[in-house]
């Protein structure tokens, strides 16, 4: 036998024991031999090459590389930290994701902001605090009708929770089942529009589209809230195929379009339609006659007088729901594509209610049995989590995954999983010039902050969250979006290729001078301090590590080292590091802390931070 010991970053030598007998020609594990200090002896097996721009020597991949672990912990949560990557090494990428599963959240320490309901427009005394107590800033206004509370809390467990997984995947569900707090104003509508993400983010898409489609805030954003047998409207019932399961073209499972005369399409030919205006006008009968809660037609536990009540699931109004005859999604495989009409007399309010939650239970089953929700749900969580342009063969394979467990309640926990193990998200070295994606204003920030030990500025040791106005300015608002189509498109071709880049849409000369000055306030800067009442704690880096290096070396190359291996994989070039080194010693040497922060700001604002491989 070989046995090696590895633990908490150090590696023993291989030790050959004889069993039974002793002697014999058994070698040394050469893989073994070539682990570096630090890292775990345990991997997974794929094919050779099967993973884009792997190193096709290699046939393990997995946490054995300390690349592929910050790789993994920029995928997977909201940026990597030296706690975590301490974790992930001693536990591995499988253990830490069935932990992950199971973490509880909220974090303990930053639960849900508690909003009580108000009413739809402020109060003329809203913000009039100081003529009654002068001494309290006023923040009426910003603590109810604006997204204040919701994006603070949001920034927190980004930087400091354990249940960093689930948190993600909640934002990159944000993205799909968009609302905007443009429309929807208060911060207490987002927040139970955001549990509702954050409880199915593990669990089964079916029932996440039923949550959804009776959440009053979306109800209000596309409008269900207000449609009506007399006065359908087509905004949910259009964008809940369109933009949120099934999309405008027939697809295979990899993702790759069906057309008229080639499947999959060749260049001129005619994409196959998913439904017409014919379907839209059909299905939108199903969604009509739901309002917010009301007590007389449900349970509203939230109700509260004077305002609407959008944190319950919205509640049926019997005689405005239609009760004519439907026609579905019609599909390969579909089964039932026709409700018919409510059986006479169907007078009753009971008889009503049992046949419009039918209706609409059978049209929800309808749109998610489309073959079209595997490989189109598939495409957009890859996008968000691991690449812009995944290949056909990544989509196929997580399509699998979502169409294997579609009755399970953990459907999307095997699916998340899939994603961020796949053979095309690990590896050491990515040398595919086609795999990565442009970090989005967001995870710029985040990534930037976790990677830097985000804290407070004053005397708090922990950041208050206030910095959306410093990503706002990039094209990302969080809350925010401008249109359902959220901040960038799913289909964006970077000008200039054939790549789908969906970041690059709001990358503009304005938000590249954007991101330059988001390192320079938290690189080059004192971060945010303190300033009442919208920054109790400020926000602000810690560099401690890097002055230290910056200190003891006076030639830089150790710095640019480190910060080669903790924020670019240990990928940084012979080239990049040519050109910063030299920025770097122009700062006298007995200013290291000046020194550090130059490189860390070179680095931050490289094209090679900036994308995200």
């Amino acid at each position: 036998m070989l046995v090696q010991v590895s633990w908490r970053g150090n590696v023993s030598n291989q030790l050959r024991l004889g069993y039974g007998k002793l002697g014999g020609t058994f070698q040394n594990d050469p893989t073994a031999e070539k682990i570096d200090p630090g890292t775990s002896l345990t991997a997974f097996t794929v094919d050779k090459g099967a993973a884009k721009g792997d190193d096709p020597s290699r046939d393990l991949i997995g946490y054995k590389w300390s690349g592929d672990r910050a790789r993994f912990m920029e995928q997977s949560t909201f940026g990597p930290s030296d706690a975590l990557d301490s974790r992930i090494r001693r536990i591995g990428l499988r253990t830490w994701l069935s932990d992950q599963f199971t973490q509880p959240y909220p974090s303990s320490g930053n639960p849900y902001p508690d909003l009580p309901l108000k009413p739809s427009s402020a109060p003329a005394d809203c913000d009039n605090e100081q003529t009654v107590t002068p001494d309290v800033p006023a923040t009426c206004f910003r603590d109810t009708y604006s997204m204040y509370p919701a994006q603070t809390w949001f920034y927190r467990e980004a930087f400091y929770s354990d249940a960093q997984l689930r948190h993600r995947v909640a934002f990159a569900l944000s993205q799909i089942w968009v609302i905007s707090g443009v429309n929807t104003q208060q911060s207490s509508y987002m927040v139970a529009y955001h549990q509702i993400l954050s409880r199915n983010a593990f669990g089964n898409w079916r029932q996440m589209m039923g949550e959804m489609t009776l959440n009053p805030a979306m109800g209000n954003y596309l409008d269900m809230i207000r449609s009506t047998k007399s006065n359908p409207n087509e905004n949910y019932p259009r964008e809940i195929m369109q933009l949120f399961n099934v999309g405008l073209f027939m697809l295979n499972q990899d993702g790759t379009v069906q057309c008229v005369e080639h499947n999959p399409c060749q260049a001129g030919d005619t994409p196959v339609p998913t439904y017409d205006q014919t379907t839209i006008t059909n299905v939108t009968k199903v969604f009509t006659g739901w309002r917010d809660c009301i007590p007389t037609l449900g349970t509203c536990p939230n109700t509260t007088a004077g305002a609407p009540d959008y944190k319950d699931p919205m509640t049926l109004n019997t005689s405005n729901h239609d009760l004519t005859a439907k026609t579905l999604l019609a599909y390969p495989g579909s089964t039932t594509t026709n409700v018919p009409a409510c059986p006479a007399p169907c007078t009753l309010a009971t008889d009503r209610a049992t046949y419009a939650n039918a209706s609409l239970n059978q049209a929800l089953d309808n749109i998610y049995n489309h073959p079209n929700v595997a490989p189109f749900v598939s495409r957009r969580l890859i996008q968000a989590l691991v690449e812009s342009d995944p290949t056909p063969a990544y989509i196929g394979r997580i399509s699998a995954v979502f169409n294997a467990n579609r009755t399970s309640p953990s459907q999307m926990q095997e699916v998340v999983r899939a994603i961020l193990l796949d053979p095309e998200a690990r590896g050491d070295v990515k040398t595919d010039p086609n795999f990565g994606k442009l970090r989005e204003p967001l995870l710029l920030a985040t990534n930037l902050m976790r990677q830097f030990n985000v804290q407070g500025a004053g005397t708090t040791p922990t950041s208050d969250g206030t910095i959306n106005p410093d990503i706002q300015n990039l094209g990302e608002n969080l809350f925010n979006s401008p249109t359902v189509f959220n901040f960038f498109p799913p289909d964006y071709i970077v000008p200039g290729t054939s790549l789908f880049g969906p970041e690059f849409a709001i990358y503009t000369s304005g938000t590249a001078i954007g991101r330059a000055n988001l390192a320079n306030t938290f690189v080059m800067g004192s971060g945010r301090t303190v300033s009442l009442p919208d920054r109790p704690n400020g926000t602000t880096l810690n560099f401690t590590d890097a002055i230290a290096l910056a200190t003891s070396d006076t030639t830089g190359n150790q710095l640019l080292d480190y910060l080669s291996r903790k924020m670019l994989h240990g990928t940084m070039s012979a080239q990049m590091k040519s050109s910063i080194l030299p920025a770097v010693t122009a700062v006298a040497s007995s200013n290291p802390t000046q020194r550090a922060k130059v490189a860390i700001y070179l680095v931050v604002t490289s094209s090679q931070f900036q994308v995200q491989r």
